[in-house]
C-alpha cells in the first residue's frame, strides 16, 4: 500500500520569493559528491561542476575548490558576485597502447582544460532546467551579484540584449523556468536547533555546555509533542545576518516566564542576544535568594556601597559607575546605560534584521531581575 500524502517524507525549500514552501522528499536529486563546507543557510547545497573533478557550486553562487590542496576536505572559496571564474575542466578517453611491454593495453587517458566562466553559468548548469535556444542567463532583479539560484532564468541571447538594454520586461517575455531542487540539510539544521532548546529545558542542574540561567525554562507542549511544527516555525522565521551565528530567543517578546513559545520566540544574531542576555547574577554575600542584587549591581563591602557596572558593545573591559546608597539607586543608573548600549546596537542592525525585531528593541525595558 502507498503511504498517503501526510506520511510521505517532504524536504523543505525556499519558492522563487523567498518563502518556505514544501516538496516530497523522493523528488529531490541526491547530493552525488557530498562536500564539508561551513553553509550559508540552511538552504544552501554544493554540487560538483559537471566535468570537473574539484570543484563545486552551490545555489547561491558560492563556487570552492579542493584542485591544489594535499587534504582534500580543505576548499579554496573564489570571489562571489559579479565575477569571472577560472576553473579546469578534465575530459577522459580510452587509447590503446602502441608501444613497449604494454602493447595493445587499454587505459585511460585524462586531459585537463582551463575554462573561463562565471558563478551564475555554473549555478544555471546545476540547478536550472534547460531550455533550447535560451542559452544565455538574466538575473530577475536585476542585480548580477545575486546569483541564488531562483534569481536566474534562461533566456535566449536576443532576449538578453534586449533586457539588458531595457527596451523589454521580464514579465513581457512570459518565460517559465524550472529548477532542479537537491536534498538540502534545513530541516537537519532546524532539528539540531530543536533538540539543543529540548537539552536546555530538561535540565535541572549548571553542565558544562548549558547554564544555570536555563534550570527554569521550558519548551510549548505544540513543539515537544510535534518537533516538526518547530522545524517549520523556525525555517519560516530564519534569516541570515553575514556571518553570525544565529540563536533562537525567548525574552524579547516573552513574557517573563522563560517559554519557548511560538509568540514569544524569535531568530537573532549571536552578537544581539548576548546583549539581551540577562542571566548572570551577582549577590551582596553568599548565593542566596534572599542576597540576590538587581541585573547590572554589584556591591563593594569596604564602602558599603552600591555600584553598576557594564561593558559595552565594542569595549574591550567593564566600566564601573557611580557608588550609590542603595541597589535600586545604582540599578536606576545601569539601566540607563544599558538600555543606551542596546538602543545604539539595535540601530546598528537595523538593515540587517527583521522591521519587528528592530521595533522591538526599541520597547525593551531592562528590569533589575
Amino acid at each position: 500500500m502507498n503511504k498517503s500524502s501526510e506520511e510521505k517524507k517532504i524536504q523543505f525549500i525556499l519558492d522563487e520569493n523567498g518563502k518556505l514552501a514544501e516538496m516530497p522528499k523522493e523528488d529531490a536529486v541526491p547530493v552525488e559528491y557530498p562536500i564539508k563546507v561551513p553553509l550559508k543557510n540552511a538552504f544552501e547545497v554544493f554540487v560538483r561542476i559537471k566535468d570537473t573533478e574539484n570543484y563545486w557550486i552551490s545555489n547561491y553562487g558560492r563556487c570552492v575548490n579542493n584542485l591544489n590542496h594535499k587534504d582534500k576536505n580543505t576548499f579554496y572559496m573564489h570571489k562571489q558576485g559579479n565575477v569571472h571564474l577560472t576553473i579546469f575542466e578534465i575530459e577522459r578517453y580510452e587509447r590503446t597502447i602502441t608501444r613497449g611491454k604494454r602493447k595493445g593495453e587499454k587505459e585511460i587517458e585524462v586531459n585537463r582544460y582551463k575554462r573561463e566562466t562565471a558563478p551564475d553559468l555554473l549555478v544555471a548548469e546545476s540547478f536550472l532546467v534547460q531550455y533550447k535556444g535560451r542559452d544565455r542567463v538574466w538575473h530577475k532583479d536585476g542585480d548580477f551579484a545575486n546569483n541564488w539560484y531562483k534569481n536566474l532564468i534562461c533566456v535566449s541571447k536576443n532576449d538578453f540584449t534586449e533586457l539588458k538594454a531595457g527596451r523589454i520586461t521580464l514579465e513581457s517575455l512570459g518565460l517559465e523556468q524550472e529548477y532542479i531542487e537537491y536534498e538540502n540539510k534545513a530541516s537537519l539544521h532546524a532539528f539540531k536547533i530543536y533538540d539543543g532548546i529540548l537539552a536546555r529545558c530538561r535540565s535541572k542542574e549548571a553542565t558544562e555546555s548549558i547554564h544555570k540561567c536555563y534550570n527554569k525554562t521550558a519548551m510549548w507542549d505544540g513543539w515537544l509533542n510535534d518537533p516538526k511544527s518547530f522545524v517549520k516555525w523556525y525555517l519560516e522565521h530564519y534569516y541570515e545576518c553575514g556571518d553570525e551565528e544565529m540563536d533562537v530567543d525567548k525574552d524579547l517578546f516573552g513574557d517573563g516566564s522563560g517559554m519557548y513559545y511560538p509568540d514569544y520566540c524569535c531568530i537573532l544574531p549571536k552578537g544581539l542576544n548576548t546583549l539581551l542576555a540577562n542571566s548572570k547574577k551577582h549577590y551582596k554575600e553568599g548565593e542566596t535568594p534572599g542576597n540576590t542584587l538587581p541585573l547590572g549591581v554589584r556591591y563593594n563591602s569596604k564602602t558599603g556601597k552600591y555600584y553598576g557596572e557594564i561593558t559595552f558593545t565594542g569595549d574591550d573591559r567593564a566600566r564601573q559607575l557611580s557608588y550609590w546608597d542603595t541597589p535600586e539607586e545604582a540599578f536606576v543608573e545601569y539601566k540607563v546605560m544599558k538600555q543606551a548600549d542596546i538602543l545604539t546596537v539595535a540601530v546598528k542592525y537595523k538593515e540587517k534584521i527583521p522591521d519587528y525585531i528592530y521595533k522591538q528593541l526599541l520597547k525593551i525595558e531592562v528590569k533589575p531581575y
